[in-house]
């Protein structure tokens, strides 16, 4: 007759991921063989395009132009009070002029993340999830690389991709478990999911085209000694703390609560710019809603 112990271990290899479908997993993984989103073919053009220097307002509201959903999402955006408008928005090169071609990028790989590059059916909330924390961690990357003179759009793009992988690995089991013909928990499910999604977003960010700086902070934001690494995967360690406290549940950000995290001495955040950053949580929680 079978313990109790013996009994709920039984019970957790029953709803655990099949190893055979693991072991695929990882195998792809590996091999480089994952089927990975593709952004929308205007959002790629866009982000490419931003990080020229010689880019100008017009091209990018050319492209613009093309998506007519990325279009009214970008200006609706732009005219939220989060950007405070002296006078409405009405045009793509006005919009792209009063923020600049690279907040445009930020704005149009947010909203192609949450519009539909990522599915994994049964798992809509944990994706939801998933972006708005990727979200907020941008915005507090953001802060951190401002008030350390940091890239800021690095560390935005960073933080906005960090989790991405969690994405990309759901979209993926729950596709081997439909062909497997089987089944596991969503505490499993989850779970190898958190434990592979590092590798998993490193390979987007390079499929992507994405910057080495990116592609590095995806690998390596788990890092067990963020402060040996560089620098933006220091900053986004440090803002997925922030932005864990701040969005949810628990006793909230604080100084207090983040002061022993080892990046702060690494990015020279002394007491004083770590009180200033977490007083910027409001806008962050405001920019968040606006880009939501």
């Amino acid at each position: 007759m079978q313990t109790e112990v013996e009994v709920a271990q039984s019970r957790k290899l029953e709803g655990g991921v099949p190893n055979a479908v693991r072991v695929e997993l990882e195998a792809k993984l590996n091999a480089g063989s994952l089927e990975l989103p593709l952004l929308p073919g205007v959002a790629m053009e866009i982000t490419s395009a931003a990080g020229k220097e010689d880019i100008d307002a017009r091209t990018i509201a050319d492209l613009l132009k093309r998506d007519a959903s990325l279009s009214a999402h970008v200006l609706r955006i732009v005219n939220s009070p989060v950007y405070s408008p002296r006078a409405q928005i009405v045009s793509l090169q006005q919009a792209v002029a009063r923020v600049g071609a690279i907040k445009i990028r930020e704005i149009a790989l947010v909203i192609a993340c949450k519009t539909g590059v990522f599915k994994a059916k049964g798992f809509e909330k944990e994706i939801d999830d998933v972006f708005r924390h990727c979200i907020g961690t941008a915005l507090f990357a953001q802060e951190i690389a401002r008030n350390t003179r940091n890239n800021v759009e690095d560390a935005f793009l960073c933080g906005l991709l960090h989790d991405v992988g969690r994405a990309v690995l759901l979209q993926a089991l729950v596709t081997l478990l439909r062909d497997a013909k089987a089944n596991a928990d969503r505490e499993a499910m989850l779970g190898l999911v958190s434990e592979l999604h590092e590798p998993a977003g490193s390979a987007l960010a390079k499929a992507w085209g994405l910057p080495d700086t990116v592609v590095t902070a995806l690998a390596k934001h788990h890092a067990a000694k963020p402060e040996l690494e560089c620098i933006p995967v220091r900053i986004v360690a440090l803002a997925d703390r922030f932005a864990h406290l701040a969005l949810e549940a628990g006793p909230g950000l604080s100084s207090e609560a983040v002061s022993g995290h080892p990046s702060l001495a690494s990015l020279e955040i002394y007491p004083d710019v770590l009180e200033k950053i977490v007083k910027r949580a409001t806008v962050v929680k405001e920019t968040l809603g606006a880009l939501s």
